[in-house]
């Protein structure tokens, strides 16, 4: 009897219990974003609402508006793409659903808005979710065939073609939302006087000049601090990661080597220029690098597919997110280095640590290795001479 082989698309997930089908991954996945969703609302909804800084009831429910509306954007999106695409093979509209379902449609529209200002205008948002559903997920084939993470896909374009939008608030500019505001942005960084972008322009690097505008670590541990709607609570993101990790949706040591490298390296290079130890856990409280770490960087379908890739390309992400936020000019870093290695993931697949049965290296993939090494470290390097 011939032997049948079933082909589907990543993610995969090997465990003796086969009810772990790819829907209860996706459910665990939501089920490990509602911390970040809850404190989103908390603090850009309800704490707006006790504290009265806001100016029309529309004002102070926006967030929660768009955090309905750019869900409901992708799923419709993906709708009309798999009946323009799928047409001759859906007979009902249940067959429809049925696609969509598989899809998972919502999930690149609720990422972008977690990763969006929280202010930002709704047709760059609704925009943005567009490219990223469209042209980052579909015209690659749809769920489990993207080569780039579709969310990133549409921030980056929200990035590019709306520079001059993103830092610009639905609202009059001196209604500022409680704990947030809208002064101008640059790429890949979110709207507001953020910590990362003030850091960014600062001349003298202390404490009291970094941290002290926003309170101390403790804020920027719970979140109180300005930021991208979903991306300011490292709390919220630590509590995501333990869930999906004991679920085993995600791979503990990608977010665990990911922000170690970013915190050795910054540590290396804040001894040097004279800094404590609250100059590299500023780096990796700030920003969207706990968010990137734990939902962006363990995605399935656009990470590396073996143990020791995963690992590779955790240590490369942390060097980069250095290398764009610290020596390049780029505050936050994360999703450019997150979208760059979704393109040597690729790499890493076919010519560096391929799939095997065993789990064993082969000795061809050890020029692979040392070449990474290689790259690794002259990065590494680079970023702590270049800071200092």
């Amino acid at each position: 009897m011939a032997t049948k082989y079933l082909v589907t698309n990543a993610p995969y997930l090997r465990s003796a219990d086969h009810s772990r089908s790819t829907h209860t991954i996706m459910r665990d996945l939501l089920i490990g974003l509602s911390p970040v969703i809850l404190f989103s609302i908390f603090k850009n909804v309800i704490l707006v609402l006790i504290n009265g800084t806001y100016n029309s009831v529309f004002q102070a429910i926006y967030p929660l508006i768009t955090l309905i509306v750019g869900p409901l954007t992708s799923y419709l999106l993906e709708m009309l793409c798999i009946f323009i695409m799928k047409r001759k093979e859906i007979a009902k509209f249940s067959d429809l659903l049925i696609e969509v379902k598989n899809g998972f449609a919502f999930f690149p529209g609720l990422f972008i808005v977690l990763i969006s200002p929280v202010y930002v205008n709704m047709w760059v948002l609704l925009t943005s979710i567009a490219v990223g559903e469209v042209i980052g997920k579909m015209l690659f084939g749809g769920f489990g065939q993207n080569i780039f993470n579709p969310a990133i896909v549409g921030r980056a374009f929200m990035a590019f073609s709306f520079s001059n939008e993103i830092g610009v608030s639905v609202f009059d500019a001196s209604l500022n939302s409680y704990l947030n505001s809208f002064e101008a942005t640059t790429i890949d960084s979110i709207a507001g006087a953020t910590p990362l972008i003030r850091y960014s322009t600062l001349t003298e690097i202390t404490y009291d000049n970094v941290v002290t505008p926003f309170g101390n670590l403790l804020n920027f541990f719970l979140g109180t601090t300005p930021g991208a709607l979903g991306e300011t609570s490292v709390l919220a993101c630590l509590i995501g990661c333990i869930y999906l990790s004991i679920r085993k949706v995600i791979d503990y040591k990608v977010p665990l080597i990911y922000v170690f490298v970013v915190f050795i390296n910054t540590l290396i290079a804040g001894l040097i220029i004279g800094q404590g130890i609250w100059y590299p856990v500023f780096q990796i409280m700030s920003g969207g690098l706990m968010f990137g770490a734990v939902y962006m960087a363990t995605e399935p379908v656009t990470s590396p597919k073996t143990n020791l890739g995963r690992i590779m390309n955790a240590m490369m992400l942390g060097v980069l997110t250095v290398l764009f936020r610290l020596v390049g000019n780029n505050p936050e870093g994360v999703a450019t280095a997150i979208i760059t290695m979704n393109i040597f993931g690729l790499i890493i697949n076919r010519y560096v640590v391929r799939v095997r049965v065993d789990g064993k290296l082969d000795k061809n993939e050890i020029p692979g290795l040392v070449i990474f090494l290689s790259i690794f470290m002259l990065i590494f390097v680079y970023n702590i001479i270049k800071i200092v």
